[in-house]
């Protein structure tokens, strides 16, 4: 019998880069993510689904992110990715005829890379979409959904906004896993309860959630921590490791944060230990990986190779001592509460395999430790609500994210807070327009879907991010206002449809191959809101 339940969450995301720059930022994101992660995590739930062990992890997968797996130009684009990955691997090895540690590890690279390509043709038939469907469908994972465009929710200002991004989020989940989406992973785990803002009443996000289907979601801990108990049914009080309710009847859950820090803690995480790969350092020829990440205190150019075999230890002693902390964390909430709690670890998908090469590897033995662990078990999200959702106190929550000083400051600062008064006009000019003409013919239909496509891209959380962190701050910029250009564009010419000369079909046909996302866009969801 255990003493409870663990609950690991990772958050598929990546903005739409389709036909817009490659390296350093642009397509790239995809492929790197597709080869280095999440082709690798199916391979390894594959293989524990044929020994018997059920992963039940909760995986987000953001549509935004799903509409660009399904696309047929970028599922082609990864093959010519991989297989130039695989002519630098051979080119490497030739190259390093005379440094047997070197060749080892372009050997490495070489069967890596030749295996996933193998398995995204013979395993998964190219639909890496499908692939994750079967898993939920067979049981050994929970697929949850996200606004659409990764949109940072609380910011926007339009109930529109809003509702638009949460509904198409809910349309493409059906689409491609032929159900009805129960968890949403809020993008930046930014959450905004009831407000009043210039005398009117602004529903909080669940409401939104709610109106939509939705039936959990998660925050940073100080979202939970820090909440008002409105109705108490156990002598918890506020613990991250149980789940609450919130008064629109939408179940919550906190992050954990002694589980978090050791993945997350740049000075304790696991991700930093010196025998894992070095992700900076990369081969000035091949652009391959050779390097360990070695004492913090030496400079780039005195890393050490990497010795495949210590990682390897290193990952089974990351695993165990993960689980352990996981253990100890139920046995003292079970002790002090007589209750099975859970243990909610949410992370970027990406970090495992792209940013922390051996994540994967490390997953894996954690899945197979806690199969035989008799003290916790694996559980989807889901799956515990059903279980304990009777018992969850009812809060009241204040805002939140999971970014730096836990509110809303990252995304929105003087220096690049100029981004959303252009999102929140975009908004508002797309609802009067839709006002003004309520019947569009088919060439304003046509032109609309593009409008609508242009706005929800241009909300994404990922500009103002990146302008943020200066990763890709001209990408970012660039990215920004190319997306507003083509919006204010089409705007102007659906306003006189019958001016032809104000967008041609060809020209529109160009917009619409570039950001051909959600090609059954609903109109409508960017209709006004009355209340």
């Amino acid at each position: 019998m255990s003493l409870g339940y663990f609950g690991l969450v990772l958050h598929g995301h990546i903005p739409w880069c389709k036909k817009s720059g490659t390296w350093p930022a642009g397509e790239e994101w995809l492929m790197e993510a597709m080869n280095e992660t999440y082709i690798p995590m199916l391979n390894i739930l594959r293989e524990l689904k044929d020994k018997g062990i059920k992963s039940a992890i909760t995986i987000n997968i953001t549509p935004i992110l799903a509409e660009q797996l399904a696309d047929s130009y970028m599922k082609q684009r990864f093959t010519e990715y991989m297989e130039n990955l695989i002519s630098r691997a051979k080119n490497d090895i030739k190259r390093f005829e005379g440094h047997n540690e070197r060749k080892k590890i372009a050997e490495f690279h070489l069967k890596n890379f030749k295996f996933v390509l193998d398995a995204f043709y013979h395993n998964y038939y190219r639909d890496i979409l499908g692939s994750f469907k079967w898993l939920q469908d067979e049981g050994i994972i929970e697929l949850i959904t996200c606004a659409a465009t990764h949109g940072f929710l609380p910011l926007l200002e339009s109930d529109s906004g809003i509702f638009s991004q949460i509904q198409i989020a809910v349309d493409t989940y059906k689409k491609y896993f032929q159900r009805e989406p129960k968890g949403i992973w809020l993008p930046e785990c930014a959450y905004r309860p009831q407000e009043y803002k210039n005398g009117k009443l602004r529903q909080s996000i669940d409401y939104w959630l709610n109106n939509s289907g939705i039936e959990y979601f998660f925050v940073d801990s100080h979202g939970i921590l820090n909440a008002e108990l409105l109705e108490q049914k156990n002598n918890i009080g506020l613990n991250t490791n149980f789940g609450y309710t919130l008064e629109s009847g939408l179940s919550v859950f906190g992050r954990n944060k002694k589980t978090s820090r050791q993945i997350w803690d740049a000075k304790i995480g696991y991700p930093g230990n010196e025998y894992y790969r070095e992700f900076h350092k990369k081969d000035n020829e091949s652009g391959l990986h050779y390097w360990r990440i070695t004492s913090k205190e030496l400079g780039k150019d005195e890393k050490q190779l990497y010795d495949i075999a210590k990682a390897e230890e290193i990952v089974d002693s990351h695993a165990n001592h993960f689980v352990t902390l996981v253990s100890e964390e139920l046995r003292l909430f079970s002790k002090n509460f007589k209750t099975k709690g859970i243990i909610v670890s949410p992370y970027d998908f990406e970090l495992y395999g792209h940013w922390w090469m051996e994540g994967i590897l490390w997953s894996k033995k954690v899945f197979e430790l806690i199969h035989n662990h008799k003290n916790i078990e694996m559980t989807t999200i889901s799956d515990y609500i059903s279980k304990f959702k009777d018992n969850f106190s009812v809060i009241k929550m204040g805002e939140s994210s999971w970014g730096e000083g836990g509110h809303f400051q990252v995304w929105k600062n003087p220096e690049h807070g100029w981004i959303w008064p252009y999102i929140n006009a975009s908004v508002k000019e797309f609802e009067n327009v839709l006002k003004d003409i309520p019947n569009p013919n088919d060439w304003e239909n046509k032109i609309f879907k593009q409008i609508a496509r242009e706005l929800i891209i241009m909300e994404g959380s990922d500009w103002p991010f990146l302008l943020y962190t200066k990763q890709a701050k001209e990408y970012a910029n660039q990215r920004f206002h190319h997306h507003h250009q083509r919006f204010n564009k089409l705007i102007w010419a659906v306003k006189d449809s019958n001016e032809k000369n104000r967008i041609s079909i060809r020209e529109l046909e160009e917009i619409e191959s570039i950001d051909s996302c959600f090609k059954d866009i609903n109109i409508n969801y960017f209709r006004k809101i009355k209340g």
